[in-house]
């Protein structure tokens, strides 16, 4: 009997994700013209039939319908994790809704309301909930009415859920540690919400490397963004502004990274030949106006977003785990990748510790 035709057959067949042909297919959410033509057109080649939810060949997460919620998917570490954590639960036959809240905890709890609504079988989330107290007890409550919740890539205190993480902590010391050892002593950080557990551990990690090496922390260097493009611009023009002794800064993130390179190039300066910089998070994706590679501390997007995905696979396997057992949390490693971008400026004089 011949196979039936999947979404992950499409998606192999055109090359977009399986999210993207999901997207399509089912009608809900974006995707370009483009992407639409192609995918239909090759759907109708491959005689693909949408499935219904009666059938389900494995028998233990049978007719689920699993929610993923990113913080913000402008951002190409949530896509990425939203990408391998949605191939994970297509290939065991589930099907997805992806949502987006856009970093706004009010556009988080009307898509949590909706997905209840929807009667969800479980929900993977990046919180943006750690200001709102309303938003971490609805969470709460949906957990304890039996709906599966899988916490990714940032946390909610006082709360027990199970959850995937990075070492952000470490990821940050290796970062400016690699200032350090260019010689660089003026180091300054645009650092994330303090709100949020990246944008706190990252600032942790940045702090500890100068106290392990002895450098005085200068408040004055630390200035805080909202993982926002435009955040990282306007505070790195500030930098150049305020402070011309720093010579590197260390972004806790790459949206923000992305906004100081455009405030480097306006300022008429490049990288690394007046200002080091270091990203949290890959810059691969974007148009860096040909300045030199970033030197970055890379994420596992691919093993938080699998990792995710069973995660919520083993508690839909048996429900009874999430409440019976401690919350199951995992932290992934941050290596460091050097690519150059964190060399001392060759147009600066060698600084002595201040």
């Amino acid at each position: 009997m011949e196979r039936e035709v999947s979404i992950r057959d499409v998606a192999e067949r055109t090359g977009f994700s399986t999210a993207t042909v999901s997207r399509v297919l089912n009608e809900c959410g974006y995707a370009s013209e483009e992407a639409r033509k192609i995918i239909l057109e090759t759907a109708r080649q491959m005689n693909y039939t949408p499935k219904k939810y009666s059938h389900r060949k494995n028998v233990a997460v049978h007719n689920n319908l699993i929610a993923i919620m990113a913080a913000d998917l402008k951002n190409v570490f949530f896509l990425e994790i939203v990408h391998h954590a949605e191939a994970e639960l297509a290939s065991r036959g589930i099907d997805v809704i992806i949502t987006d809240s856009a970093e706004s905890p009010q556009k988080e709890i009307r898509a949590l309301n909706f997905l209840k609504q929807k009667r969800v079988n479980g929900i993977i989330v990046t919180p943006v909930s750690e200001t709102s107290s309303y938003n971490q007890e609805y969470l709460a409550q949906l957990k304890q009415e039996g709906i599966p919740i899988v916490l990714m890539d940032r946390d909610i205190a006082g709360h027990s859920f199970d959850g995937i993480f990075q070492d952000n902590v470490n990821g940050a010391i290796k970062a400016v540690n690699a200032f350090i050892e260019q010689g660089h002593r003026n180091i300054a950080t645009i650092a994330g919400p303090l709100s949020s557990k990246p944008g706190a551990e990252r600032l942790n990690g940045y702090m500890q490397a100068l106290s392990a090496h002895g450098i005085q922390m200068h408040h004055e260097y630390i200035l805080y963004g909202d993982f926002q493009i435009e955040s990282g611009y306007r505070l790195t023009k500030e930098i150049l502004e305020k402070f011309p002794e720093v010579t590197a800064v260390f972004f806790a993130n790459n949206l923000m990274a992305v906004g100081g390179l455009r405030a480097i190039r306006d300022y008429g300066l490049a990288v690394p030949d007046d200002i080091a910089l270091i990203s949290f998070g890959t810059l691969n994706q974007f148009s860096l106006y040909n300045d030199a590679p970033i030197t970055e501390v890379t994420q596992p997007t691919a093993a938080m977003g699998r990792e995710s995905a069973r995660m919520m696979l083993k508690i839909l396997s048996n429900p009874a785990l999430q409440h019976s057992l401690p919350a199951r949390r995992i932290t992934f490693d941050a290596d460091l990748i050097i690519k150059g971008s964190e060399r001392y400026p060759h147009n600066r004089l060698p600084q002595t510790v201040l």
